[in-house]
């Protein structure tokens, strides 16, 4: 089945800046996909290569019928190449890259462009940052690099500035609702409640909030028993999760927007709450906050959640907890 940019959601203007350089057949030896992960950069970067690759692109995705499509469809095309991470790795590494340059520095095997995906680009080494430079500044004839990034910030200056950028932004929470429920894996799997909690959570982007699913109504509860009546050794046991694995990224998504949520509640400012259907429970708790106040509590966990998977981010939680002692 042919992937078509209508598919994507939310995103006109990089779908509209993609379509044209198909139909003008002119696009730069370097683009830049960046934006939240989960909003359809990675999907877009699959498109945009098939219609590169395919002899007869139309304005909404490749012919899917001639031999370059086809050979695409079964992730054998030769001219299409995929840099990433190695298994049990997080980073692009300078292998990778000295990987790369070795086969572009091959005859291509056929006469249409090759087109590279390198993802994440904003989890390259020094040295492959550095190695990769040399490619963007001194690129092999007919060949296009396609950089995903959630994180600009996180790749070399000289390298964003050599590719064209194509930003992808984070979605409605309407609209990434509406594309979460379309899914086979979650039509008549969760109630509409759910997913639109996950959504909520997931600030805008349909990715993350598919991965919320499976937990996200055990992972409210716990915190609301958390933020209002937890025992200290029910504290203690929910900052324990957050070892090894339980530390990965995004798991305190649900406690950030509840402790938003009781922040603005807190100063009388309830309009724009997200967990919108425990307005009664969360205002309840917010009349009773702990003794650092619950804006506090917000930016604690916020600065927590930005640590990287370690074992002070188990300690900190547990002194937030601690510090959590309610008035009254």
């Amino acid at each position: 089945m042919v992937e078509r940019f209508s598919e994507i959601l939310g995103q006109e203007r990089a779908v509209d800046l993609l379509r044209r350089y198909i139909s003008q057949g002119a696009t730069p030896h370097g683009l830049l996909f960046s934006g939240e992960e989960g909003v359809g950069k990675e999907t877009a970067a699959r498109i945009f290569s098939a219609a590169l690759l395919c002899r007869a692109p139309g304005e909404d995705s490749a012919c899917g019928i001639c031999q370059d499509c086809r050979l695409f469809a079964s992730s054998s095309h030769p001219n299409f190449l995929t840099v990433a991470p190695e298994e049990n790795s997080k980073f692009l590494r300078i292998e990778e890259i000295r990987t790369l340059q070795e086969e572009l520095s091959l005859k291509a095997f056929s006469d249409r462009p090759r087109v590279v995906i390198l993802n994440p680009a904003d989890r390259m080494t020094p040295q492959a940052a550095n190695a990769l430079l040399k490619t963007l500044e001194e690129p092999p004839p007919e060949t296009r690099l396609i950089l995903i990034a959630h994180r600009v910030a996180g790749i070399m200056p000289t390298i964003v500035s050599r590719c064209q950028k194509v930003p992808f932004f984070p979605l409605p929470a309407d609209m990434a609702t509406e594309i979460l429920a379309r899914l086979p894996d979650v039509k008549g799997s969760y109630s509409s409640e759910t997913i639109r909690l996950a959504c909520a959570a997931a600030g805008g982007s349909p990715g993350r909030a598919l991965a919320l699913l499976p937990d996200i109504e055990n992972e409210r509860d716990l915190w609301m028993t958390a933020f209002t009546n937890a025992s200290a050794k029910e504290m203690v046991g929910l900052a324990e999760t957050f070892k090894g694995e339980g530390s990965e990224p995004g798991r305190l998504t649900t406690p950030l927007t509840l402790a938003r949520d009781l922040a603005l509640l807190s100063s009388g400012s309830g309009t724009a709450i997200i967990n919108d259907y425990l307005r009664d429970e969360l205002t309840t708790a917010a009349a009773i906050p702990p003794i650092i106040g619950w804006d506090a509590v917000f930016q604690e966990l916020l600065a927590i959640s930005r640590m990287p998977p370690q074992p002070q981010k188990r300690l900190m939680l547990e002194a937030l907890f601690f510090g959590m002692r309610r008035k009254g």
